[in-house]
């Protein structure tokens, strides 16, 4: 990211294009002026930083934010005049990942040169401010209310005009959404993202992600709960946390069994709300269900493609549909790129470069969003279709009316081969044809031995290159033949797996992989199914019956993908992924508090009867 606080260059496009303060300067030497509603932009300025300001809350809790005001504000074209002392639109952050951290202090900083008083706030019980930490995962929440009266706070302060608007991703996204509800009379819009409206699409199909659940909750979460022991046990900081990692444990939690055992040094004081974690995964915790339609607020809906929790779509998805007004329902806009959770907008993730028009400023981006409904300038943001895409394969953006394209035309590819699918090199076959008569596909799944998952070094999901795991033949694959025509893939692909296992539990991994003509694999998007939930989270566990035969219906996460021509359609099926997803014991126990493994052989069935295949949503131009 550029210095938020130099004058260049000065980005004007709401994604992709950029122009440089010096063109912008020509461009406005050769007008006679600015367009009546169409404000000139803003001089990035000096910034003033107060920190720990008390913020007291109804039950007299004082919780402690940073405020970033702006010392002055120049508009280009009108050197000279100045608007000082205050009157600001304000923005609110709540954060449990310590407020002070530089990585997100520049970003504070850029908000606050473009005008907005900026109140970053740590959430109550975290870091600088006073109470008990009630986790996000948990049953009991003091949010919405420490939410509310942190907004009305700051609307009341004399650098506030009294417009508020909130912003956010993942755990500072969920702090939004929990207070949206009250509706806070000074509250105007949200600008969030990376966060899905069930617990459990934050933890997938039920099931401990202990890749990133670990990462976050012992290095992100655990150390500042250090402070509620006698003696701390484990790192008091987050950097701490990380040199321990680094030199000493390595990722030896990773291997830990079980989970419920996991020892005070690791999880400081959240040994208790970490064990009602553990045991009820299966269940949604948040609430937002049934609260959208209190929502009376334009919501700026962002994510990626390998977000684990691009299920922030499905908040788009309530929103327009449940709002209160018909003007918060159209006010809806949703952002999707190539990006995965950790919230940064690059061209480059993990193995992919996704070009120069992937390379989106955060701040210009939120910026804009805010311009429009804190400032009222007309500046083109609620122009054009509601749903902004990034089409992988092709690298470019494109807007739709709707999410998912209801113009999507829903293709079967049905799974074929001669009972030898393992590994790339295998018969594994996908095509539009029908199976006939054919043998099934076996593999053994041992969860002393999982396939690993390929993802970024903080846990998160990102494109890789598949060839890592060629080797294995607990990977069943099926792919097309070299396309001889592209094909767009956006929305959710289902699969649809007829299985039989030896075992009463066990799991089912999809992945669908653009596999380019030189072998590479790059993953698309996944899905994961635990057999005891085969029937819905909300249902009573049903373990299998060895040997019998059940038909799983796996949708994928989303993605929007164009397949070129010479390249192939594929998809991996395989019963781990760890440690993005917590290895099935296959005992049929509780997994989180048993320590036993177990060796289950699976069938996959192609055949007339029990036709195995994976649906696309293609877009046909």
């Amino acid at each position: 990211m550029d210095s938020l606080e130099s004058v260049e260059p000065l980005s004007l496009a709401y994604c992709g294009g950029r122009i440089s303060y010096g063109a912008l300067k020509r461009i406005l030497s050769h007008r006679q002026g600015p367009k009546k509603g169409h404000p000139l932009p803003l001089v990035k300025t000096d910034i003033t930083v107060e920190h720990n300001v008390v913020t007291p809350m109804r039950d007299g809790t004082l919780l402690r934010a940073d405020l970033y005001l702006p010392e002055k504000v120049i508009p280009i074209g009108a050197m000279g005049a100045t608007n000082g002392g205050g009157d600001f639109p304000t923005l609110v952050c709540r954060t449990p990942y310590d407020k002070s951290r530089e990585r997100d202090a520049d970003r504070y900083r850029g908000l606050a040169s473009n005008g907005y008083a900026v109140v970053v706030q740590d959430k109550r019980g975290r870091w600088e401010s006073d109470g008990l930490y009630r986790p996000m995962y948990g049953s009991q929440f003091d949010d919405a209310e420490d939410g509310y009266d942190t907004v009305e706070w700051a609307a009341a302060q004399s650098w506030s005009n009294g417009k508020v608007g909130t912003f956010g991703y993942s755990y500072p996204s969920w702090t939004q959404w929990m207070l949206a509800p009250l509706m806070p009379p000074h509250l105007v819009t949200m600008f969030a993202g990376g966060m899905g409206p069930k617990t459990t699409d934050w933890e997938m199909g039920g099931v401990f992600r202990p890749g990133r659940a670990l990462q976050w909750l012992l290095g992100l979460i655990a150390p500042d709960t250090q402070k509620w022991l006698d003696e701390a046990q484990g790192p008091t900081t987050i950097e701490d946390y990380d040199a321990i990692t680094r030199v000493a444990n390595r990722e030896k939690w990773l291997w830990f069994l079980p989970w419920s055992e996991l020892p005070l040094e690791a999880v400081g004081g959240l040994r208790e709300s970490f064990h009602d974690w553990l045991r009820n995964h299966h269940k949604d915790r948040f609430g937002f269900i049934g609260n959208f339609s209190k929502i009376d607020l334009p919501v700026h809906h962002r994510t990626g493609w390998y977000d684990r929790l691009i299920a922030t779509t499905d908040m788009y998805d309530h929103m327009i549909n449940e709002a209160p007004s018909g003007e918060a329902r159209s006010n809806q806009r949703l952002f999707i790129g190539p990006y995965t959770h950790a919230n940064e907008m690059t061209r480059m993730t993990g193995d992919v470069d996704f070009g120069p028009d992937a390379e989106i400023d955060w701040v210009e981006l939120a910026t804009s969003w805010f311009d429009y409904w804190l400032k009222g300038q007309q500046n083109g943001v609620m122009d054009g279709a509601p749903v902004n895409i990034f089409v992988m394969g092709a690298n470019r953006w494109r807007r739709e009316e709707t999410w998912p394209p209801t113009r999507a035309v829903y293709t079967d590819l049905f799974l074929h081969s001669r009972g030898g699918a393992n590994t790339p090199s295998g018969d594994g076959e996908l095509s539009l044809e029908g199976p006939g008569l054919e043998g099934p596909d076996s593999y053994v799944y041992d969860p002393r031995d999982p396939v690993m998952s390929l993802y970024l070094a903080n846990g998160q999901d990102g494109p890789f290159d598949q060839r890592m795991n060629a080797h294995r033949r607990d990977i069943l694959v099926y792919q097309t033949e070299p396309l001889e025509q592209a094909i767009e893939v956006t929305g959710n692909p289902v699969l649809r797996l007829h299985v039989a296992s030896d075992a009463v539990d066990t799991d089912f991994t999809v992945k669908l992989i653009d596999v380019h003509p030189d072998g590479t694999g790059i993953n698309l998007c996944y899905g994961f199914q635990r057999a005891r939930y085969r029937n819905g989270l909300d249902e009573p566990i049903e373990l299998m019956t060895p040997g019998e035969v059940y038909e799983f219906e796996i949708k994928l996460l989303p993605t929007s993908n164009l397949f070129k021509i010479g390249h192939r359609i594929r998809i991996d099926i395989s019963s781990s992924d760890y440690p993005n997803h917590d290895r099935n014991h296959n005992s049929g126990a509780d997994d989180w508090q048993d320590a036993e493994l177990r060796v289950a052989r699976q069938t996959v069935f192609h055949d007339a009867t029990r036709p195995s295949r994976i649906t696309l949503p293609v877009i046909e131009e």
